[in-house]
């Protein structure tokens, strides 16, 4: 419920603070005098955007505040925690600040708060009707939301959204698979092409530095050749040989070594020695006999060096890297090869979920004609009663592709005239008949998670004498579910309210000034007389003011 309003430097108000009461809270004055500037202050606390022009001349700022009592609204709560607010008491203060240089400011509950907070916290807490709003009647995307808030299908709506998501996420997914598949083939072939030149050269780790060294001992084999046959030949062949002269040298100081032992260790160390050297010689005339210079393996040797060093220039700068690249490259293949299956894969869950979506969303389509069909009735009951007599409606459905709110498009059809056929809303119903079809469907609708107040801004336009005593009714029947704050120039409608607040403008001095007044029973009285006489209030006018209350 909307507390009050309290207004300061705001076009052309100095400061007013206005307190509204649950049931129906009824707004008039003159023509000109303010009102509706009530409901553009509404508005920007909603979130609507603020503009410096609507601070009052000769001020810096502007500053708007509006209190509500959300006791029984634990929705707003939730959105208050969600945001990051407290939400621990029953109110919740919006402020606004308008600076003629500078952004605007925005504080809930006393923090700062941007206007997309501000928007989503607001959301659904008042429905504004204003003389313009009727025409939200003419677009068809409003008529959808008629039929989803009258058979009270939000539940239905969030999880044909949610399907809607998962299929868009799912086709775009495919689609660009699809995309990929196009150029897969001539990758494939590029790709088998590397895996194969990969394998068919049966790279061994390490491969390379055997090879150089093989090759550098055959492109010196000359000369390893004669080092290891002069080597063997001054150890063992020659005369005297140093294997030879080794051993006498050995008898002698063994003979020695009887004398002192000291050189008989010395002499069987040295036995021991002429057997390595000897070994060694053995050794090095094997390794001379097996030395040879074979061109053919050296052309063979750098041959394979050069392949791999290919290998190397395209795909890594070690025989690993290279076969980790082709085991790389063996995966990537198997993945393309997998492509048709997983495309497959995607194709079946993407109908799964289109036989889901058109499941639910034809469950959603039925309960929509079924609110269509209530819808009609109540219509042509309810519009009878607001004047507009042998009225037809009808809300006419036609298929629409797949969407996020389902697969129904509808059009509400209207005629005021029994010899009339049928046609749609927009071409063929007046600025009056609109604003009694927006009243009617407002009470019909009726919805239990809608907004806490509701606000007519002068919806009741175009109509008046016993129609406009019906639309009156009907309006005070709203405020028994809802706070509602109705704008009105008409008599009949504003002798319902359980509260009246006068709007009037005055001159003085060259300066205007707007005030806001809350009208007891007497005032109530004559500015009811007012607005049934017009500038002249007579015994009459008063005399029938009293009647309209009394009745």
């Amino acid at each position: 419920m909307l507390l009050g309003l309290s207004l300061k430097n705001f076009t052309i108000i100095d400061d007013i603070s206005v307190s509204f009461t649950s049931g129906l809270n009824i707004i008039t004055g003159e023509t000109g005098a303010g009102k509706s500037i009530i409901i553009d202050a509404v508005n920007i606390i909603l979130g609507e955007k603020a503009s410096p022009d609507l601070i009052k001349t000769g001020a810096d700022e502007s500053r708007i505040e509006a209190l509500f009592d959300i006791s029984s609204y634990p929705i707003i709560k939730e959105k208050l925690l969600s945001s990051g607010f407290n939400a621990s008491g029953d109110e919740l203060l919006i402020k606004r600040v308008i600076y003629r240089k500078g952004r605007s400011r925005v504080h809930i509950n006393g923090e700062t708060a941007t206007l997309a907070i501000l928007e989503h916290v607001t959301e659904g807490l008042i429905d504004v009707f204003s003389q313009h709003e009727h025409q939200t009647l003419l677009k068809r995307g409003s008529h959808l939301r008629v039929l989803d808030d009258l058979g009270g299908n939000e539940s239905d709506l969030n999880d044909l959204g949610k399907i809607y998501s998962s299929h868009r996420e799912l086709s775009e997914k495919l689609r660009q698979m699809n995309d990929e598949v196009k150029g897969l083939s001539e990758k494939e072939d590029f790709l088998k092409f590397q895996l194969d030149e990969i394998k068919k050269s049966a790279l061994r780790p390490g491969e390379d530095q055997e090879l150089e060294t093989e090759k550098l001992r055959l492109l010196n084999s000359e000369k390893l050749l004669s080092a290891s046959k002069s080597a063997y030949e001054e150890i063992y062949e020659k005369e005297p040989s140093l294997s030879g002269r080794l051993k006498s040298l050995t008898v002698e100081i063994s003979e020695a070594g009887k004398i002192d032992e000291p050189l008989g260790k010395i002499a069987r160390a040295l036995e021991s020695a002429i057997v390595q050297i000897e070994e060694a010689s053995f050794t090095l005339r094997d390794y001379a006999s097996e030395l040879s210079f074979d061109t053919t393996r050296l052309d063979e040797i750098e041959e394979r060096l050069k392949d791999i060093g290919e290998l190397k220039r395209k795909y890594g700068d070690t025989i690993s890297d290279i076969l980790k690249k082709g085991d790389e490259i063996e995966k990537e293949l198997s993945t393309i090869t997998n492509y048709d299956e997983q495309l497959e894969g995607l194709r079946n869950k993407l109908n799964d979920i289109e036989i889901n979506y058109n499941k639910k969303a034809s469950v959603l389509s039925e309960k929509r004609k079924k609110a269509g069909v209530s819808l009609k009735k109540v219509l042509k009951k309810e519009l009878a009663k607001v004047g507009i007599k042998e009225a037809q409606f009808a809300p006419e459905f036609r298929q629409k592709d797949m969407s996020p709110d389902g697969i129904d498009d509808v059009t509400f059809l209207f005629s005021a005239n029994p010899d009339e056929a049928p046609k749609p809303l927009a071409r063929v119903a007046s600025g009056g008949e609109l604003s009694r079809i927006m009243l009617v469907l407002k009470e019909a609708i009726a919805r239990t998670e809608g907004g806490s107040v509701i606000i007519f801004d002068e919806a009741d336009s175009g109509i008046g004498g016993a129609v406009a005593e019906t639309v009156g009714e009907k309006i005070k029947n709203l405020s028994v579910p809802y706070q509602v704050i109705c704008i009105t120039h008409l008599p009949q409608v504003a002798k319902f309210g359980d509260s009246h607040l006068l709007v009037t403008k005055t001159l003085k001095d060259g300066k205007t000034s707007v005030s806001v007044k809350n009208l007891n029973d007497s005032e109530r009285v004559q500015e009811l007389a007012r607005m049934i006489g017009g500038l002249t209030v007579t015994q009459k006018t008063i005399d029938a003011a009293h009647e309209m209350l009394g009745r």
